[in-house]
C-alpha cells in the first residue's frame, strides 16, 4: 500500500526547511511573511517534550490542554495580515487566543518595520505567562520596544482601549463574529475568525470593514475549539493583567 501523504506536505526537520516548504507549495507568497516565519522559530514556542514535533505541519500540544495550530494555518493568517497592513503606517494588530505566543511574535515581526504594534490576548493566566516567557526568551526587543504586548484578558470583548485595529485574528470558533470585535475594526481593517456552520463543521471567515459596511468572505475549512464567553480574568486588585504583570 502506498503511504498516505499529508494534505500539506510541508513538514521538515528545521524551521528554515518548514518555511521554505510552505513557500514551495505556494502558501507563503509574501517575502515579509517568509522573513517573519524564519525569524520566529516554532520549536521555541512549544514544550521541550514535543520539540521534535515542532517542524511538522500539524497541530502540536502546548500544555494546559491547549494546542498550537498547524504551520500552514499560521502562514495563511500571516499572509492575510500582511495584505491588510501593507502601506499602512503604524498598523495595529490584535491576536485573540495568543496561546504559546508564536503567532503573536510572528505578527510582531511582520509589522515592526512599519512602526506597528501587536496585542496578544490569552484567557488562561498560566498560558499567558508562558507566552510572555517564550517571547522574552526569543525576541526580548519586541517587548522592550512595545511592538508586542500580552494581556490576560477575555478576547470575546476585543481590546477596546487599543482599538481600532487593522487586523484581528481569533484562534477559536464562534457561532457569529462578536460585535465588539467588529466595532473595533479600522476602516479597511479585516477580522479573520473561525465560524461554526449550522450544517456542521467550521469555516475560517474574513470580515472587512468598508465604511459602515462589513464584507463577509468564506476562506477555507477550519477546526478550532470554541471561543470562551464569560468573565474577564482579574488580578487581586480587580483589574485585568497587563504585560508587565505577566512577568511575575
Amino acid at each position: 500500500m502506498a503511504p498516505i501523504l499529508p494534505l500539506w506536505p510541508c513538514s521538515s526537520t528545521s524551521n528554515d526547511g518548514l518555511v521554505q516548504n510552505l513557500q514551495k507549495v505556494g502558501i507563503v507568497r509574501f517575502a515579509a511573511v517568509f522573513d517573519a516565519m524564519k525569524r520566529t522559530d516554532r520549536a521555541l514556542f512549544v514544550p521541550r517534550a514535543v520539540q521534535d514535533e515542532a517542524y511538522q505541519d500539524s497541530p502540536c500540544p502546548i500544555g494546559f490542554n491547549q494546542i498550537i495550530s498547524a504551520p500552514h494555518m499560521h502562514a495563511q493568517v500571516l499572509e492575510l495580515a500582511h495584505a491588510s497592513c501593507t502601506d499602512i503606517l503604524k498598523p495595529r494588530v490584535l491576536d485573540v487566543g495568543a496561546g504559546s505566543g508564536y503567532l503573536t511574535a510572528a505578527l510582531a515581526r511582520l509589522v515592526e518595520d512599519a512602526g506597528g504594534r501587536v496585542f496578544g490576548l490569552e484567557l488562561l493566566p498560566t498560558l499567558a505567562r508562558s507566552a510572555r516567557k517564550n517571547v522574552s526568551n526569543t525576541a526580548p526587543n519586541l517587548l522592550k520596544t512595545g511592538v508586542l504586548s500580552l494581556h490576560c484578558y477575555n478576547g470575546w470583548y476585543g481590546l477596546p482601549a487599543e482599538a481600532p485595529f487593522h487586523f484581528i485574528f481569533v484562534g477559536a470558533a464562534v457561532s457569529s463574529p462578536p460585535q465588539a470585535m467588529l466595532d473595533q475594526l479600522a476602516d479597511g481593517g479585516q477580522l479573520v475568525i473561525p465560524v461554526d456552520d449550522p450544517r456542521g463543521g467550521q469555516a475560517l471567515v474574513s470580515v472587512t470593514r468598508r465604511g459602515s459596511c462589513l464584507l463577509h468572505r468564506k476562506l477555507m475549512p477550519a477546526c478550532f475549539v470554541p471561543l470562551v464567553r464569560g468573565e474577564i480574568y482579574k488580578n487581586r486588585r480587580g483589574v485585568t493583567s497587563t504585560d508587565s504583570e505577566l512577568q511575575q
